[in-house]
This record gives structure tokens, C-alpha cells and sequence, in this order.
């Protein structure tokens, strides 16, 4: 299988409004309509009261997922994505070639390799 999928585990820096608006008017907006055919979904959870996010992004292969993480770098949505969030970790799922290895290598990320299984829906 070569789905690959991120776990952003999250503290909120920001006050809850300004991180509801964040995703809602931003980040989720900026994000659905970039040309990035192999971004399958990208889903925000959040925890008012634990003061927590998750966000989980799901890729056809590693190639869509370094794509994102490029766009990410260069899109209006980085800056306020580190003033409202503190990346507690970051979970790789899946079989990542060395081209997102190098470019997430700042974030410290764990990688659990594909293994085996099935998914019904792909």
C-alpha cells in the first residue's frame, strides 16, 4: 500500500475563537483548493476543553504527501498555523521515501511503516 497519513497531535497556543477561525476560514478553505490531486482528506478534531488538536491528512502516496508539506511551507496558512499551535508530535503512517523524510526531518516525526491490512473504501 502506498497511502501515506499524518498525525498532527497539537497544543493550542491561540484562544479557542481565533483557532475555530484558523481552520474554518483558512486553513480548511486555502487547503481544498490547492492543485494537489493526491490529497485525499484532511480532517481538524478539536478539544476545547483539554485545550488539543488533531489533524489527520491522508495522501495517495509519499510524492502527494511531500507536495503538501511544500505548499504548506509556502502558504499563507504557515505562519498563523505555528502562532495558534505547538506540534506536540507527528505520526507518519505508511512507507515514506526519502524525499519526506528530508523535508519533515525539522519536525522530529515518527514513522510506523505499512505493515499489513485492508481498507474496504480504497
Amino acid at each position: 500500500m502506498k497511502q501515506i497519513t499524518f498525525i498532527l497531535n497539537l497544543k493550542l497556543k491561540g484562544n479557542i475563537n481565533e483557532v475555530e477561525r484558523f481552520i474554518r476560514d483558512l486553513s480548511v478553505p486555502y487547503t481544498s483548493q490547492c492543485n494537489e490531486l493526491g490529497t485525499k482528506s484532511f480532517e481538524w478534531y478539536l478539544n476545547e476543553q483539554e485545550n488539543k488538536a488533531m489533524l489527520i491528512e491522508s495522501f495517495l502516496d509519499s510524492d502527494s504527501a511531500t507536495l503538501r508539506v511544500n505548499n504548506l511551507i509556502t502558504s499563507p496558512v504557515n505562519e498563523p498555523f505555528q502562532n495558534l499551535f505547538e506540534v506536540v508530535d507527528l505520526t507518519v503512517l505508511g512507507n515514506a521515501e526519502l524525499s519526506l523524510i528530508q523535508i519533515l526531518e525539522g519536525w522530529n516525526p515518527v514513522y510506523l511503516p505499512y505493515i499489513d491490512g485492508f481498507n474496504k473504501w480504497i
